[in-house]
């Protein structure tokens, strides 16, 4: 059965009313598994995760640990990632430059793992800017500034390092998997908004793959920089709230000036498991 879903139209993050409704047929992680060659596809891959921290009253776990790493390469040259290391988990979204046998990447990390406070555990929730390399089989990436909302003042670093080992990649957890794609892609040129006057136009498209129902939480943040000046964090009411198993949602994007828009999410799915999400970061270009 066809499931249909509303696109709000969004002007920077701000939703105008519903401008159509479009069918939205069930999706899946944005391209299909593939071997690993030359243009790359999807893989799953085994390797180590280590963290240091920099600074902050809270203390973890320094240890490598066995990292077990999925990445899927989309429309526009956008990874998707998700990955399991002992106890931690997080996604990872970029832009590929290149190849998964021989590019580089950049992009946004979002990472959960327990730190130790006064005697007290806590699950932190951090994001940072990651930047990693492809070479053969061989992937690796570097994060430097993985800060915490919920455990203020930690700064955390990251390296991972992982070799492929099955062109498919993995289910982690039995929960739901929740990727965000931009298209056509995650460079927009100026052009014209849907309703009148110049803009920078796009489509964001969530995605769930693991066929479980996500709840999301009422309202979501947006990060944008413009061209120049300061960037500016605005939380808005989530363009819709459901998202069902296999299911994909959108919302349409005009942005009124060049600079960067990146969404940031957060929900429960069907099995009471905390899920967050990222869109790639989209570039407005002049």
């Amino acid at each position: 059965m066809r499931r249909i879903c509303s696109r709000p139209l969004f002007l920077f993050g701000m939703a105008l009313p519903a401008m159509v409704a479009a069918g939205c047929s069930p999706g899946a992680l944005p391209g299909s598994p593939s071997p690993i060659g030359a243009v790359g596809g999807a893989a799953r891959y085994d390797g180590t995760l280590t963290f240091q921290r920099v600074s902050g009253g809270f203390q973890l776990n320094a240890a490598a640990r066995k990292l077990d790493l999925s990445i899927v390469l989309g429309t526009g040259d956008q990874l998707s990632g998700r990955f399991a290391a002992g106890d931690t988990t997080g996604t990872l979204l970029a832009s590929l430059d290149g190849t998964m046998s021989s590019g580089h990447f950049q992009g946004t990390i979002l990472v959960s793992t327990p730190a130790t406070a006064g005697g007290a555990t806590s699950i932190c929730e951090g994001r940072g800017q990651v930047s990693g390399e492809f070479s053969g089989r061989n992937v690796s990436w570097t994060a430097s500034d993985i800060r915490y909302d919920n455990c203020p003042g930690l700064l955390v670093g990251s390296q991972a390092q992982a070799i492929a080992v099955s062109p498919v990649p993995g289910a982690f957890g039995g929960g739901a998997n929740v990727v965000v794609s931009v298209l056509p892609g995650a460079n927009v040129r100026e052009g014209r908004c849907p309703a009148g006057g110049s803009g920078w136009a796009f489509t964001v498209l969530v995605a769930e793959n693991a066929g479980i129902d996500v709840r999301l939480d009422p309202a979501f943040a947006v990060e944008q920089r413009p061209a120049t000046g300061p960037a500016i964090r605005t939380t808005f009411d989530t363009p819709f709230t459901v998202l069902a198993g296999g299911a994909r949602r959108e919302y349409e994007v005009c942005a009124p000036l060049a600079g960067t828009y990146q969404a940031f999410f957060s929900g429960t799915d069907a099995r009471g498991n905390r899920v967050r999400f990222a869109s790639p970061v989209v570039s407005l270009l002049p």
